[in-house]
């Protein structure tokens, strides 16, 4: 099976990456841009690919997780420091595993923009 132009979640800790893969449900906190930006075109009961890859890093072969949205929620976290900025726009998304799969091709857009991929969904999945 192949799935066409999904968006991606990258950068994710192997550690919450292999408990959504053992667990198959999972909340994350997400606050690099490219993510935000790739959950801002997805809406709940629909897929992502989940990875633990760096978005530059996903080639022909990157393997992953697709889950479903089943809860999102946008909170704002203020941060003490001496930036110029004190709030930053937090994504909670709970995740439900469906599958694994491997990218067969991957869009990358500007910085900061998202990424989206095409997958094929796999039977197994091997843990590095």
């Amino acid at each position: 099976m192949t799935v066409s132009d999904m968006y991606a979640i990258t950068c994710i800790s192997h550690s919450a990456f292999r408990e959504l893969l053992s667990e198959g449900l999972r909340t994350f906190e997400l606050r690099s841009a490219h993510n935000i930006n790739s959950i801002a075109h997805v809406n709940l009961g629909e897929p992502v690919f989940v990875t633990c890859k760096a978005e530059e890093d996903i080639t022909r072969e990157t393997e992953g997780i697709i889950a479903v949205i089943k809860a999102m929620s946008v909170q704002k976290k203020r941060i003490d420091g001496q930036g110029d900025e004190y709030e930053i726009s937090v994504v909670r998304i709970q995740l439900e595993r469906v599958n694994t799969a491997k990218v067969k091709d991957a869009v990358h857009s500007d910085i900061g923009k998202e990424v989206s991929v095409d997958i094929e969904a796999r039977r197994f999945y091997r843990i590095s």
